[in-house]
């Protein structure tokens, strides 16, 4: 394991905010949090970013869009909270397929490819897809 010593010029170098009283492993934690920030803003997702996210948000869904024979755009996104629940369904029921869709992907969205969000075919592809995050139980109504 690196020094305390080691760790503050690492984060000096990566441009990583610290104080004097960080402990070795908070300084470790905080270069490690820098560079998964920056993967996942260029779309590199690593099992450990993943593993965090699962622990924060629950569920993680992965979003896929096919671009070319050896290309796939991959996004990330958390489960909707009643908030989003209730915009989408608003939007569904007027018709905005396309818009319930975009709005569950931006609000739900942890990371990954930005394309999925920017490339216009490529993110109406995943504005689609991402209407499918709202799921519901099978349920009953009868009259008593």
């Amino acid at each position: 394991m690196k020094t305390v010593q080691e760790l503050r010029e690492e984060c000096k170098e990566k441009g990583v905010k610290f104080s004097i009283g960080d402990t070795a492993l908070k300084l470790q934690t905080k270069i490690n949090n820098h560079i998964m920030s920056k993967e996942t803003k260029a779309g590199n997702i690593t099992a450990e970013q993943i593993a965090a996210w699962k622990k924060e948000h629950g569920k993680v869904f992965t979003l896929k869009v096919k671009v070319s024979e050896n290309d796939t755009a991959v996004g990330y996104l958390k489960s909707p909270n009643r908030n989003h629940k209730a915009i989408a369904l608003s939007m569904y029921a007027q018709n905005k397929i396309l818009e319930t869709g975009e709005f569950l992907r931006d609000n739900c969205w942890l990371g990954g490819d930005d394309r999925l969000k920017t490339n216009e075919n490529i993110a109406d592809s995943a504005a689609v897809q991402a209407s499918g995050i709202v799921k519901f139980l099978d349920t009953e109504l009868g009259e008593a």
